[in-house]
């Protein structure tokens, strides 16, 4: 299984970074990177190691969280504060924070916190059904801790399930980690349609098309209401 998403703790009190460090472990697709009660050592780690989720406590000495998000900002990172003082709300999303927890911080609301950067995601990720790769017959799918060489007519569908990418392909499954968006550019526009938010298909394996559903190996693939007319713009057929 591919790497999770990668978190850093930055907090001036070890019982705060051991109360997040338990709930990051107990999410499957997330693992911590590192933890930090120095804000400084924090930055020098932030400025040169890939990470993606922070959660940042506010009040810190020498340099507090807001100073410390606007310094990697240009990261591009994705910020929970994590705070007893209400107070900075305002600021942190202007900062465009994923979100703001008060202390003393309960799972649940943990939960709901680390599930926006999945909907974040996954909203920029369900692509506009535009496949715009340009002709790769061959392509390079990381599954686990190896990297398969794909011939992209042995694929038969893909599905995205989660963070997670499902390949189709003769008989097997490859599951990766990649975005929705990143797939369609990789994928030869003139061989693969996507019909739902969830699933793109060989046009060449379709083997039956009804009003809601296509099949591909027998397989029952949702035809989404949005990419009805793209995918009959696309498929032609004779007959009444």
């Amino acid at each position: 299984m591919n790497k999770p998403i990668r978190c850093v703790i930055i907090d001036d009190e070890q019982g705060a970074i051991d109360i997040l460090t338990n709930y990051v472990s107990k999410v499957s697709w997330m693992g911590l990177s590192a933890s930090f009660s120095d804000p400084v050592e924090a930055l020098n780690y932030l400025s040169t190691e890939p990470v993606d989720l922070v959660f940042m406590d506010i009040n810190m000495p020498d340099l507090n969280g807001i100073q410390l998000s606007r310094l990697v900002k240009a990261r591009g990172l994705s910020i929970v504060f994590c705070t007893a003082y209400s107070e900075f709300a305002i600021e942190s999303y202007e900062l465009q924070a994923l979100d703001y927890l008060l202390k003393p911080i309960p799972f649940e609301r943990f939960l709901e916190a680390v599930n926006k950067l999945d909907s974040r995601q996954s909203s920029a990720d369900e692509g506009t059904g535009i496949i715009s790769g340009s002709g790769h017959r061959s392509i390079f799918i990381k599954s686990g801790s190896q990297i398969h060489q794909v011939n992209t007519d042995k694929i038969r569908f893909i599905k995205k399930d989660g963070h997670y990418i499902i390949f189709k392909v003769d008989g097997k499954e490859l599951l990766s980690r990649m975005s929705f968006s990143q797939l369609l550019k990789l994928l030869p526009g003139d061989e693969f349609i996507q019909v739902h938010r969830s699933y793109v298909v060989a046009i060449d394996k379709i083997e039956v098309i009804q009003k809601q559903f296509l099949k591909i190996d027998g397989k029952e693939i949702p035809l989404g209401d949005a990419f009805k007319k793209q995918f009959f713009d696309r498929v032609k057929y004779i007959g009444n």
